[in-house]
């Protein structure tokens, strides 16, 4: 009895899905690799930059003007986050069910809790908060959220890479806002970023996972 060519191999077919599986999640893995070393040397370079700025800074080497420090600052954190948009739009390209519509809605909650928060940090400046108390608030706040979505992403995905990082950042904000203007800044520009780039080796050497592999 000959085998229909149309007839399909169970075995077969689950090894290709599996395959494809793993393709996509090393694809990830890449992109979340990249998304951390950028998001390093974005935060290094402008919690720096704001470390050495003529007023508020703490550096005691020569300082940078006040207006320098900030724009250099929201240049390489708004550029950190445009590519990180960019490149979540290529990771989920190719993902369908579930596990896209988890990665859409967990995406949309970054955008979603940073939004508030500036609308938050806005309305006190507004009530009067002192600058001094803004300085170690408007950083800390950001930060923590940051440890907050990695702690979700970590338990969505159930990657301990993702969880233990979350935890790194709620220590760096609640460390650096009892260290006091202007160590924070510093604090943020050295702990943050030796994290994420202590776990993107990790991540790129194999030795951890950014999520649930596929055995």
């Amino acid at each position: 009895m000959h085998r229909n060519e149309d007839d399909v191999d169970p075995a077969a077919m689950l090894e290709l899905m599996r395959e494809q599986r793993r393709r996509t999640q090393r694809w990830t893995m890449r992109n979340y690799v990249l998304m951390l070393v950028i998001w390093a040397v974005a935060w290094a370079v402008g919690f720096l930059a704001v470390w050495s700025a003529e007023t508020t800074g703490g550096s005691p080497w020569p300082r940078i003007p006040q207006p320098v420090a900030w724009t250099v600052f929201g240049v390489v954190i708004l550029g950190a986050i445009v590519f990180s948009i960019v490149a979540g739009i290529r990771s989920g390209a190719g993902v369908r069910g579930p596990s896209r519509l988890s990665g859409m809605l967990y995406g949309w909650s970054w955008s979603v809790s940073m939004l508030g928060a500036w609308l938050l940090l806005t309305a006190l400046q507004r009530a009067g908060l002192p600058p001094e108390a803004m300085s170690l608030l408007s950083p800390a706040v950001f930060v923590l959220l940051v440890g907050v979505l990695y702690l979700a992403g970590g338990a969505l995905w159930r990657s301990p890479a993702q969880f233990a990082l979350g935890i790194v950042m709620i220590a760096t904000a609640v460390g650096a806002t009892f260290a006091g203007a202007p160590t924070h800044y510093l604090i943020y520009a050295t702990v943050g970023p030796i994290a994420m780039l202590v776990v993107a080796v990790l991540l790129a050497r194999g030795v951890i996972s950014a999520e649930e592999t596929e055995r």
